[in-house]
């Protein structure tokens, strides 16, 4: 049996506080500390970061996703390893890790579970048209999540936190429907959850919580103070 969704939810404090650690590492924090030096007087937030070196602040908003999903799909394996489940990242058309399982009591059963890692900062995830395992179910790890635009590089530095606010969902053998078509511009589509699959994803969520919205499930980011 997998231990995945339970696992993520006890130890869910440890895994953001890790993640911080793991962003202030990242390339677009060091280049904002390089940039801060500029502002003799003091810190730039986030937002006066962004504001003052991007013209196009989708550039920005890409980066730092894309940041934030690889950092996550690195970290989150090793880190579910640490606390004990039988995980092995693979990166293949089939998912990003491999969960080992085994089942039954008398005779023993073992099996395999793909599992998929979709991050992002929006209301959906994303995904691409060409890809043929998002039109199947899905064992999938979502999390959705946003940053502290307000606070300066020196407080965020001090108090180890850039993840403001989150939103996890451990989903197994569900369905999405996949909007968007392609183009010579775009492969990308979202990934959404239609409103009667509400209670399936309240019962995939393990922080933060969920909507039922007139047409699609509402996937709401909590804060993280609280841990």
């Amino acid at each position: 049996m997998s231990n995945i969704k339970s696992t993520i939810q006890e130890h869910v404090s440890e895994i953001i506080d890790d993640m911080n650690e793991e962003l202030l590492q990242d390339r677009i924090i060091r280049f904002w500390a390089r940039m801060d030096k500029r502002y003799k007087h003091r810190s730039m937030t986030l937002r006066e970061f962004v504001n003052t070196y991007w013209e196009d602040k989708s550039e920005f908003a890409v980066d730092l996703g894309v940041s934030f999903g690889k950092i996550f799909e690195f970290y989150l394996p090793n880190k579910l390893n640490e606390l004990g489940c039988n995980i092995t990242p693979t990166f293949t058309s089939k998912g990003d890790m491999l969960e080992r399982c085994i089942s039954g009591t008398s005779i023993m059963h073992k099996y395999d579970i793909n599992w998929e890692i979709k991050t992002g900062r929006g209301k959906f995830i994303q995904g691409a048209t060409h890809s043929p395992k998002e039109k199947s179910a899905l064992n999938l790890i979502q999390v959705l999540w946003d940053c502290y635009w307000d606070k300066t590089l020196e407080d965020i530095l001090a108090d180890r936190k850039f993840i403001s606010e989150i939103n996890i969902c451990v989903f197994r053998d569900i369905i999405v429907d996949s909007i968007g078509e392609h183009s010579n511009n775009n492969s990308r589509t979202t990934l959404q959850f239609k409103n009667n699959r509400y209670s399936e994803c309240l019962d995939a969520c393990v922080f933060g919580s969920i909507k039922q919205n007139r047409i699609n499930v509402g996937f709401v980011k909590e804060s993280v103070d609280s841990l």
